[in-house]
């Protein structure tokens, strides 16, 4: 039973603190925060809700079908991980050279989105690939691959993303209340943070699939 638990608790703690980094959903609830500024609490919570149950979705059927989708079209886990990669230097990058909430308060306001639209970008962008991009993927494919396929690791792994749902839920649910506890200029702050860790991670996604790759040319 102590085997059982350690195994079952090694695998939830690996992919916990494997896809939380990856995913960032502290630095995504920011970005939330400012699309939903004039949205009603009850509304925002229809919306955080919406994007967890998309996330649930999207990361189970990577760890279960991911493979056979990639094999289907020929991708393999380190092209994936390449184009994720990349993907994700490029968005920290934008959001680490964006301009900072003082700027834009300067500029005149964005139109404001109704709340229909709103919901209907709760898949995308606000889950798909604000949440779920793809690193999330290349990371949960690869978590669907690699691990055994036992009782204990399969409970660990699958109570390890829906904790990582929970996480981003409450980060989108109550963003509001974070982004005003810190202030604009702490926001910022921890913005362009996370955005400087969003590249690293999307270097370091990029350079474990090219490895891989590499690796395979030699074989």
């Amino acid at each position: 039973m102590d085997i059982l638990s350690a195994t079952f608790l090694s695998a939830f703690v690996y992919t916990f603190t494997t896809l939380v980094p990856v995913i960032n959903p502290f630095s995504a609830a920011l970005f939330f925060v400012t699309m939903t500024r004039d949205l009603a609490d009850a509304d925002r919570a229809y919306v955080a809700g919406r994007i967890a149950i998309f996330s649930l979705i999207i990361l189970l059927v990577c760890l279960f079908a991911g493979h056979l989708i990639l094999g289907f079209f020929g991708i393999s886990v380190g092209v994936l991980r390449c184009a994720g990669g990349v993907v994700l230097f490029a968005a920290g990058w934008n959001a680490l050279n964006a301009p900072s909430q003082d700027e834009t308060q300067k500029k005149e306001a964005p139109p404001r989105l109704s709340r229909t639209r709103l919901k209907s970008m709760a898949f995308y962008p606000f889950t798909l690939p604000l949440v779920a991009g793809p690193g999330a993927i290349a990371v949960t494919v690869a978590l669907g691959t690699s691990l055994p396929y036992t009782v204990t690791n399969l409970g660990g792994t699958l109570a390890a993303i829906v904790a990582t749902v929970i996480v981003i839920w409450v980060c989108f649910r109550y963003s509001d209340r974070f982004s005003r506890s810190v202030g604009a200029a702490g926001a910022d702050a921890l913005a362009r943070i996370f955005a400087f860790i969003l590249i690293c991670l999307g270097f370091s996604v990029f350079w474990k699939g090219f490895s891989e790759l590499w690796l395979s040319l030699g074989a």
